[in-house]
């Protein structure tokens, strides 16, 4: 049986039961073939950019009899292929949304996108809703000294208006007052006093830089005092 890293299992556990999926940037294959071995999902495509990491996935899907269920696809983004979840991990925020608006009537018509930025998790949310899709819910994962954000996605159709707090901080997860994002909002609140305090601000766009970061630090502050009170 296939042991899953945290952040994978979180994301495993997402997955609707009994969906057709798509794992975007599959790797070793790892999440495919735990959906299919717990019955989760009979109709997967696994597909990655890299044959090498391609390679591995079809080794692993081979090794445990499950060919019938996953296909491997040598492939850069989603597959023009109508699928009731999406996941895209791994990858940073920027990309993600490249990926999805490269496939949007793929995305659009899924049930749910599972998205695990690596960074710029901030520049994916404002993407997004930009485009008319609705963060739904969030959760986050703290593994081998970092922390992993998961976003649930899906197409309203309508831009969605928002703040720049909205971006900056997740709502979902302060209202949840979920105790890993507290540390997350900690760790984070005190990298950007670090670097204020170090700040040069020695013309108008370092100002404007400036004022932006303070800006970030007070939403911090105020995210951090509302899960923990």
């Amino acid at each position: 049986m296939i042991k899953l890293s945290k952040r994978l299992q979180k994301i495993a556990d997402l997955v609707d039961m009994d969906s057709t999926v798509i794992d975007v940037g599959t790797d070793h294959g790892y999440v495919p073939n735990f959906l299919c071995s717990k019955g989760i999902s009979k109709d997967i495509y696994a597909t990655d950019i890299s044959k090498n990491s391609l390679d591995k996935s079809i080794e692993l899907t081979k090794e445990l009899g499950n060919e019938k269920y996953i296909k491997n696809i040598l492939a850069n983004g989603i597959l023009n292929e109508m699928r009731d979840n999406i996941i895209i991990a791994g990858l940073g925020g920027i990309q993600i949304a490249e990926i999805i608006f490269d496939a949007e009537d793929v995305c659009r018509n899924a049930k749910k996108l599972i998205l695990q930025p690596m960074q710029k998790t901030f520049i994916l949310r404002r993407e997004l809703m930009d485009r008319g899709y609705e963060i739904f819910d969030e959760y986050i994962v703290f593994e081998d000294d970092r922390f992993f954000e998961i976003l649930l996605v899906r197409f309203l159709g309508e831009k969605i208006e928002y703040t720049n707090k909205d971006i900056f901080i997740s709502n979902i997860l302060v209202k949840k007052k979920d105790e890993v994002y507290l540390e997350c909002l900690k760790e984070r609140k005190e990298i950007l006093e670090d670097i204020l305090n170090n700040f040069n601000s020695q013309n108008e766009r370092a100002m404007e830089r400036k004022s932006e970061l303070e800006e970030n630090l007070r939403y911090l502050s105020e995210a951090i005092d509302e899960i923990s009170n």
